[in-house]
């Protein structure tokens, strides 16, 4: 292999370390990907087919694993998403950042996903939480 290549490769691998020094491991694991075997909802929400609503299956999640930093005064406190535990007031909040014509797209899961979110991941894609959140976009994202 030339120099040139070690370097590029060595470049490469200090910037992964650099980009993983930044994420929030403070979550602990991540969700095991579905296509691992999981079943697309575990715990998470319906697995049975069933609609996906805000209020029953996806502010439980942002409430516990979102608000501890998207809360007025907390460390995220000062960006668009901020949950107050009220299913009505959070409900209009967090459909801003969903695309109900391009679910995946949504910029709600773009960031629980880690992109351009400075807590890192929150939700693996394809977890039984991203699936869910997903689910809920795909069915019109319904209160």
């Amino acid at each position: 292999m030339s120099s040139s290549v070690r370097w590029w490769f060595g470049l490469a691998f200090a910037v992964a370390c650099g980009a993983a020094a930044c994420a929030d491991f403070s979550r602990g694991a991540q969700s095991v990907a579905a296509d691992a075997g999981v079943e697309p909802h575990g715990d998470a929400g319906p697995a049975d087919g069933a609609a996906v609503s805000f209020a029953a299956d996806v502010h439980p999640l942002l409430i516990a694993h979102c608000q501890r930093c998207h809360m007025a005064g907390a460390e995220a406190g000062d960006t668009q998403l901020l949950l107050t535990g009220d299913v009505a007031a959070d409900y209009a909040t967090v459909t801003r950042f969903v695309d109900t014509a391009t679910p995946a797209g949504s910029r709600l899961l773009s960031k629980v996903t880690g992109n351009g979110h400075g807590g890192g991941t929150v939700f693996a894609a394809g977890s039984p939480e991203y699936l869910t959140v997903l689910e809920w976009i795909q069915q019109g994202a319904a209160p």
